[in-house]
């Protein structure tokens, strides 16, 4: 199912949250599910997270099972893509006929269509400065006769807000490489990246369980915590990923990853 769609961004309009769009994606359009195939579905880390968790897999298991990587040119950090099934190259998770498995953990890019988000921290006062675009893909039918919305209440509809913070503590770490220089990553610390952002369970088993001084830096509460809450353990791992690579503290630490892990 090879197709020919003309993806345009709208920049002609920015759009706040109070501000409205006309959108509507229900079984009775004709295109339903049709953007399920042949698509390019990169994975943020908080993605990775709430997929391994709905299918009851560890995330090294999920990863090699539905994901590829490669390394993005532009960021020059890993990049993690849905792997496409069979000649017409469905999404994995679209049970044809009937819709997305997943749909309650869906991606957060499946969910922000058909807008895309746009934010950047303001220096001096520390605050998310964020507006928005309409995505209109030319076999889209969803923009005809399409249901208003306010963009929040797209983000309610839609259970955005968690995926939005996620990704924000994402953008924060692209940031910070930005900030120190950093071009291509090497391959040592290429797997210190993919570790501590995209494959939580390593990254417990080498942080809370392995022979690392890293460990010993953090007080026992800290410690305590994120051995009891994966998503605490989720968020210090971008933290962890940030600190190692990006302020200081990677470069001797990068040699000996693979012990314990």
């Amino acid at each position: 199912m090879t197709k020919e769609v003309e993806t345009v961004l709208d920049t002609s309009k920015e759009l706040r949250r109070g501000d409205r769009f006309s959108f509507s994606c229900v079984p009775q359009k004709e295109c339903f599910t049709q953007c399920c195939y042949d698509l390019t579905l990169i994975l943020m880390p908080y993605d990775i997270y709430r997929l391994k968790k709905a299918l009851n897999m560890d995330s090294k298991s999920f990863l090699e099972q539905y994901t590829s990587v490669h390394v993005g040119p532009g960021t020059g950090v890993p990049v993690v893509t849905v792997k496409m099934e069979g000649a017409y190259l469905k999404c994995p998770f679209l049970e044809e006929g009937k819709g997305c498995k997943v749909y309650e953990d869906r991606p957060g890019a499946c969910r922000t269509y058909p807008l895309a988000r746009i934010a950047e921290r303001n220096g001096e006062t520390g605050e998310i400065d964020e507006y928005f675009y309409v995505v209109r893909e030319s076999d889209c039918k969803g923009f005809k006769d399409g249901h208003e919305w306010t963009v929040q209440e797209w983000i309610d509809h839609e259970g955005l807000s968690d995926y939005i913070e996620m990704n924000d503590l994402f953008s924060e770490l692209i940031q910070a490489k930005n900030r120190a220089g950093v071009g291509q990553l090497t391959a040592d610390q290429i797997e210190i990246f993919y570790m501590g952002c995209y494959d939580l369970d390593s990254f417990r088993r080498y942080f809370l369980e392995g022979p690392n001084l890293d460990r010993y830096m953090e007080d026992p509460e800290t410690i305590k915590r994120l051995e009891a809450d994966d998503l605490e353990l989720f968020k210090y791992g971008m933290t962890w990923v940030k600190k190692k690579l990006f302020e200081g503290g990677g470069s001797c630490f990068a040699c000996g990853i693979g012990q314990g892990s």
